[in-house]
């Protein structure tokens, strides 16, 4: 069996969807459409590298409920390795419950973590960390990712950051990313500047070998030691924007350990996350590595 390139370590959870024709308050609307299915940052963006084509592993918590055994069963479904998934007896797995407004795309999430957190941190195998090209992160189980992070920083393996949470101690793990990509709000509230290019700019600093910030439709400003790089968002008709960013990241460090320059890396990583708009849910819509591709050459951005 080849060797699991690129880990997720952090939350995952199983999500209930609807699409509802407007995001009620105090008020009763008929769901369009339902789905449920596998959710959690970097659980997603895991996903996503396993479906581009790279080999792929998931270090999280779980209960042993259904949502535990489904959330589970889901990332075998995308054949990611679930060996490292702690199940917990007794405990509640995470959920989140997402309502998309039909016409915009955009959304409001209430989520649960339950109670199968923290991910226990004797359990962290540092010979898997160390075998790896890529461990990815999403802020979440913190004290395990910093665990993780150190071990992948002594072995050479590059860590990357889903920045998109202010969760205690993310300072840590924004100091032994190599590679950190915020969300705008998170960029702001962290650094303390409103400009996302000079958020941007401060990340850089930390010590990474590349900062980016994304900014939704507006797309992604991104700091390398070869200078600053403005992507603007790629149109598509937006079904549901959840777990775009999630999608975001995973193609980015499938694209990085391809060896991509960053230019394309931060293309690749923007189109997948537009298609994966195209369609209802998290995940359904997470392309493959052709259909990237495809719509790449339709947009002429070439390698």
């Amino acid at each position: 069996m080849k060797r699991v390139e690129i880990a997720g370590l952090g939350f995952c959870g199983l999500d209930y969807l609807s699409i509802l024709p407007h995001i009620p308050v105090d008020e009763k609307v008929e769901i369009i459409q339902s789905l449920v299915q596998g959710g959690g940052p970097a659980a997603t963006a895991i996903v996503t590298a396993a479906r581009l084509g790279a080999r792929t592993a998931f270090i999280g918590a779980v209960g042993n409920d259904d949502r535990g055994s489904a959330i589970i069963d889901g990332l075998k479904l995308e054949n990611v390795d679930t060996g490292n998934i702690q199940m917990k007896a007794g405990k509640e797995s995470p959920a989140a419950f997402c309502w998309i407004e039909k016409e915009s795309g955009k959304r409001s999430i209430a989520w649960t973590k339950g109670t199968s957190l923290p991910l226990d941190v004797s359990k962290v195998d540092p010979e898997f960390i160390k075998s790896l090209k890529l461990l990815h992160l999403d802020g979440h189980n913190t004290e395990a990712a910093i665990k993780a992070a150190c071990i992948a920083k002594e072995n050479g393996v590059i860590v990357s950051l889903d920045a998109g949470t202010l969760l205690p101690d993310i300072e840590k793990l924004v100091a032994l990313a190599d590679i950190c990509i915020a969300s705008e709000s998170f960029a702001r509230k962290y650094t303390g500047e409103s400009d996302i290019q000079k958020a941007a700019e401060v990340l850089f600093k930390s010590g990474c070998i590349v900062a980016a910030v994304t900014s939704g439709k507006n797309g992604v400003f991104a700091v390398t030691a070869n200078g600053t790089i403005k992507k603007d968002a790629f149109q598509v008709p937006v079904i549901d924007t959840t777990g775009a960013g999630d999608v975001f990241h995973g193609a980015f460090a499938f694209a990085y350990i391809q060896g991509w320059a960053y230019d394309y890396a931060l293309d690749f990583a923007s189109a997948t996350a537009a298609l994966k708009c195209t369609e209802f849910g998290g995940r359904t819509g997470i392309p493959s590595a052709d259909k990237v591709f495809e719509f790449l050459q339709t947009k002429k951005v070439n390698r």
